[in-house]
């Protein structure tokens, strides 16, 4: 044995054992913990069902069974008639059964297997802990009597999307630490394909110690797997032969790259597991497996029972449901879910099979312990997830494992250090339950399409309109508390930056028509065979996007604004992006129909100057915490859930004189807060706090239907917020001061949006709506209602939709009108004055004056308040005031 081959058993790495003429394929040997106890030949395992064989009798015994097979065969010839008396037929399918087990293991023969999947480089948090559990495992299994050994495997994406450690390397530490560990095959995931299959086929294998295995991967428009990768291979495990079919789901041609997959196609994956099952099968005896595994990157996206995981994801549930029955063990992966399920092997309801993910990132090891029946069929011991966390194992294979993290670490850590700028608080992405959601609105993903946008400036591209990406692309949050070197806590390294862009995807612009931005924003709705079901776009601050969830297909998108003005689908728009992206990747093909041009910078070159910028100019990145992407499918007023009406004071306002103007509000339940409310006024008009005596008097005055919200006001901010609004009907008054030389009419206009609530995709008022009332001034209010006669006032119920109407009858002043709008007010009396008449009405941004769901504005972080000039602006509660003469008309937007 060369020294070589010596040092690798020693160190745990694996082996490639060459074929001989005669013998069965190259295996690749597990030479973990368990590796230097060589575990018996399986024909030489000892049958636990007869206390007197030995394990010559054993094999003796299967060399007659197999002679007299063949003599059988022979005797009946291929042309012998099939019967049910026929004693060749009988013969023929006793013939076939055998073959089918000829190579299976003794009864009794016990395997473990343990895999991993969706490591993604993260050597540096998980790699010696992965180690640890793994070279644990294998010691305790070898130590049990009769076991033949352990198998390590993965469901793969073992690189890319990885941390900085392993990324700024091209994740070559990764592979040398799979390789000291003893993987003995990997599936390819869809990140196996970041830098194109030239990459993966040649730089990335070469560096493996194990194959890859893709058995859907084919060369375009064709069922052939592409060169330079595996549908299956055959591993020993202690004497045991697995084969493993590796497969990876089809949504890979949306998830990488278009560029660097031109040539492939991803079939469907179940259809090539069990082709391939199908040629294993017709192996010649002597290189029949014992055990068929597949390892399949894709998988459930729920867990709560097996069948909730097969509803959640169509391939997932194919695979387990229609897999070849000679199929043992389902690893897979993907979806990053820890799951573990035994299910009905199809065809054989008396049997299960074993279908495990093992999380991701190295958080979890898969473990699968298997014994061999009498018939060949394994069954499964025990199926089990191993936490790594604060995992320690006294191992040479660990002890090896730290050192390549260790010299990786070194490498990276001068270039990883250098601190790239400071954030005032997390930015992060969106989530739910606890796990990453990318089909909702985040800070973090509008903040990179900030950084792109803005990072076009200063190349030679002309300038971008709006910066967008996706979430998939945002590999980790950006926090204060995360501290990779020695920098001070809110400070950001180019390591931290990198973990969060680490595909180094080509920057650029393209140019599209309005028409395609549009459809890019429709396409967040994904296929129905996607594995995620809506990808929320990030977007830059430029624009502004209202849908609705609950339109039909192709009609969510209700408004796109750039810069305030609605977007024009015949004018051509510049989107700053990546190249995947710009390649139609993620499903969104609007991408593909513009033209690309490239900046000469990647993701990760634009994302770092986005952050220098801001340290030049001394200023922390912060979250912008107002969402870009408003869902009038949520919005409590679009849906009716919450009316809201702005009422006039009754009898006008004089020149110089305070009036309050009443928001009225009456919502089905009670609408969770905060609730932002701005006022717009004209020049020379100010809104003021109302003194205590009156706010006093106003709130003795409130019907026991009218309550007061809770209310917060912030009159340096310019706004007023309700910390919630209560179910039925409350009154808020805002106290409005006219100048000494008003005349004519006012119209005061109310904001109504939710404030910076933590509700993201979950708001209750989504898009800002504006009411407004218009009073009169002075002698115009006087003289519409008749200075010298008396008042015969009519008024309809409260709320009613018909106008109301005053009449003047005697006197010289002649006749007066009034008409106003607001909410929940009787006539207080059959001939009140009427000094002045009020009219109010109310529209909502981003919907139609008729009620259609049309988009609009939406306010950026607080909520600001136009043309308002005013020395102080402060708002306040008031009670539900006595109008007299003027019905109000309920307006529901």
């Amino acid at each position: 044995m060369s020294k070589l081959v010596m040092k690798m058993l020693a160190t745990g790495a694996a082996v490639s054992m060459l074929t001989l003429p005669g013998a069965a394929p190259a295996v690749a040997s597990s030479l973990g913990g368990d590796s230097v106890r060589q575990a018996p030949a399986e024909a030489s395992l000892p049958d636990p069902s007869s206390d007197n064989s030995s394990p010559d009798d054993s094999s003796d015994a299967a060399s007659s069974a197999a002679d007299a097979e063949a003599a059988a065969d022979a005797e009946a010839g291929p042309d012998a008639e099939a019967g049910p008396d026929n004693t060749a037929d009988k013969t023929a399918d006793n013939t076939a059964d055998k073959d089918a087990s000829a190579q299976a293991a003794a009864e009794g023969t016990k395997v473990q297997l343990l895999n991993i999947t969706d490591f993604h480089g993260r050597i540096a948090e998980a790699g010696t802990q992965l180690a640890s559990v793994v070279e644990e495992e294998r010691a305790k299994y070898a130590a049990q009597e009769g076991t033949a050994g352990t198998g390590f495997l993965s469901a793969g994406d073992n690189i890319g999307a990885s941390t900085y450690v392993s990324s700024s390397q091209q994740d070559s530490p990764t592979l040398d630490v799979l390789n000291a560990i003893g993987t003995q095959a990997s599936a390819v995931g869809n990140h196996e394909f970041d830098q194109g299959i030239d990459d993966l086929t040649g730089r990335v294998s070469s560096e493996s110690d194990f194959p890859y295995l893709a058995a859907n991967v084919y060369d375009k428009g064709t069922t052939d797997v592409v060169d330079g990768l595996d549908g299956y291979t055959t591993i020993d495990v202690g004497g045991v032969k697995v084969a493993v079919i590796g497969v990876v789901t089809k949504d890979t041609k949306s998830l990488v790259s278009p560029a660097g997959i031109a040539g492939l196609d991803f079939g469907d994956p179940t259809d090539a597991v069990n082709r391939v099952a199908g040629e294993i099968e017709a192996l010649p005896d002597d290189e029949q497996p014992d055990m068929t595994v597949v390892e399949a990157h894709l998988g459930a996206s729920s867990t709560e029972s097996l069948g909730d995981a097969q509803a959640s994801n169509a391939e997932f549930d194919k695979l387990v449901s229609e897999a070849d029955a000679s199929v043992d063990v389902l690893f897979t992966g993907h979806t990053h879910l820890p799951y573990s399920f035994e299910a009905p092997v199809p065809g054989e309801p008396d049997r299960t099979r074993p279908v495990v993910e093992a999380g991701s990132y190295g958080e979890y090891v898969g473990q699968v312990q298997l014994e061999a029946d009498a018939e060949g069929n394994w069954t499964t011991e025990n199926s089990d997830l191993i936490k790594t966390e604060k995992k320690s194992y006294d191992s040479p294979v660990v002890d090896e494992v730290a050192k390549i993290i260790a010299d990786a670490d070194e490498k990276a850590k001068v270039p990883g250090s250098v601190v790239a700028g400071e954030i005032s608080e997390d930015i992060t992405r969106a989530t739910k339950d606890g796990e990453e959601d990318r089909g909702a609105e985040s800070t973090l993903g509008n903040l990179v399409a900030d950084a792109l946008k803005d990072g076009v400036e200063g190349t030679q591209l002309d300038e971008a309109d709006f910066g967008i990406t996706n979430p998939g692309g945002l590999r980790t949050d950006l926090r204060c508390d995360d501290i990779y070197n020695t920098e001070d806590k809110c400070e950001v390294t180019a390591a931290e930056l990198s973990s969060v862009l680490p595909f180094a995807n080509d920057h650029g612009v393209v140019t599209m028509q309005g028409s395609d931005v549009i459809g890019l924003f429709e396409e967040q709705w994904q296929p129905a065979d996607a594995s995620r079901p809506f990808l929320h776009l990030g977007i830059s601050d430029e624009l502004e996007v209202v849908y609705d969830s609950d339109a039909a297909k192709g009609e969510h998108v209700k408004s796109v604004e750039v810069d305030g003005n609605k977007l024009d689908p015949n004018k051509e728009y510049r989107v700053a992006t990546l190249s995947f992206l710009a390649a139609g990747g993620d499903n969104f093909s609007s991408f593909a129909k513009g033209e690309f041009e490239l900046s000469g910078l990647t993701d990760f070159e634009t994302w770092v100057d986005y952050f220098e910028k801001s340290t030049d100019e001394n200023e922390k990145v912060s979250p912008d915490n107002d969402e870009r992407q408003a869902d009038l499918a949520k919005d409590v007023i679009d849906n009716g859930d919450l009316t809201v009406d702005l009422a006039a004071p009754d009898n006008g306002i004089e020149p110089g004189e305070s009036k309050d103007f009443v928001l009225n509000t009456t919502a089905e339940a009670e609408v969770p807060g905060p609730v932002d409310v701005t006022v717009d006024l004209p020049e020379g008009y100010t809104v003021s706090a109302a003194d205590s005596e009156s706010a006093g008097a106003q709130k003795a005055a409130k019907s026991e239907t009218a309550k007061a919200p809770e209310v917060k006001v912030d009159a340096a901010a310019k706004t007023m917020t309700l910390e919630s609004i209560p179910a039925g009907a409350s009154d808020v008054a805002i106290n409005v001061t006219a100048p000494d030389d008003a005349s004519g009419e006012v119209t005061v206009e109310v904001g109504l949006k939710a404030g910076e609530g933590e509700w993201w995709d979950d708001n209750p008022l989504p898009v800002s709506h504006e009411f407004d009332a218009t009073a009169q001034i002075g002698d115009e209010a006087n003289a519409a209602a008749g200075d010298d006669g008396g008042v015969d006032g009519t008024s309809d119920v409260a709320g009613s939709d018909a106008d109301s109407n005053a009449s003047a009858d005697g006197g010289a002043g002649g006749a007066g009108g009034a008409n106003a709008s607001g909410s929940d007010a009787n006539a207080d009396g059959a001939n009140a004055d009427v000094s002045g008449a009020a009219s109010a009405n109310a529209d909502g941004s981003g919907v139609e004056a008729d009620g259609s769901k049309d988009g609009g504005d939406l306010p950026r972080t607080g909520f600001e308040a136009l043309n308002l000039v005013a020395a102080a602006l402060a708002l306040i509660v008031a009670g539900s005031m006595a109008v007299t003469m003027v019905r109000r008309r309920k307006t529901t937007v």
